[in-house]
């Protein structure tokens, strides 16, 4: 009798964008103690995967969120995040979130918060996206270094100081 093994499922990359885009909008309702609730388009194809809007200042910032899940332990020395370029564009009310996730806590590693104007200078560009491969190591002193955040405060906190102005 033969037997078969069975290899356990993994989240498709799809599954896992899709929590990143859910985590990310609660934690920071969470992270700004109320202060902002997200909204998700019906339809994300104009680069925004959530709305932020701010309580206080009444102002809004659309965020592309893009993710690297880690599965397991290893921590490779850079991570990448694609984005396309037919839907990219510059507004000062919309930036670009790149977030690196534990898989097995849901936690958040290290993101990154690039104003949509920047994107562009630090990003590689192919033929029809750009790629942005930062190191995940909150030491790291790459050209990403100045965008690099380590927690959802310090992204809300961000975040409030952009929309506060």
């Amino acid at each position: 009798m033969m037997t078969r093994t069975h290899t356990p499922p993994r989240p498709t990359g799809g599954q896992l964008g899709a929590a990143a885009e859910i985590m990310v909008a609660t934690q920071l309702m969470l992270a700004s103690n109320g202060r902002f609730s997200g909204y998700v388009p019906l339809v994300d194809d104009d680069a925004i995967d959530v709305m932020i809007h701010d309580k206080v200042s009444h102002a809004t910032i659309g965020l592309q969120i893009k993710s690297w899940t880690f599965l397991d332990t290893d921590r490779p020395r850079t991570v990448q995040f694609d984005i396309r370029q037919k839907t990219w564009r510059d507004s000062p009310d919309l930036a670009l979130l790149a977030v690196a996730i534990d898989g097995t806590t849901g936690q958040l590693e290290t993101a990154w918060l690039v104003p949509s104007a920047e994107v562009p200078d630090i990003a590689q560009a192919a033929r029809d996206k750009m790629s942005l491969r930062p190191n995940p190591r909150h030491a790291s002193d790459d050209k990403y270094a100045r965008y690099r955040l380590t927690s959802m405060r310090a992204i809300a906190q961000a975040l409030i100081e952009r929309l506060d102005r």
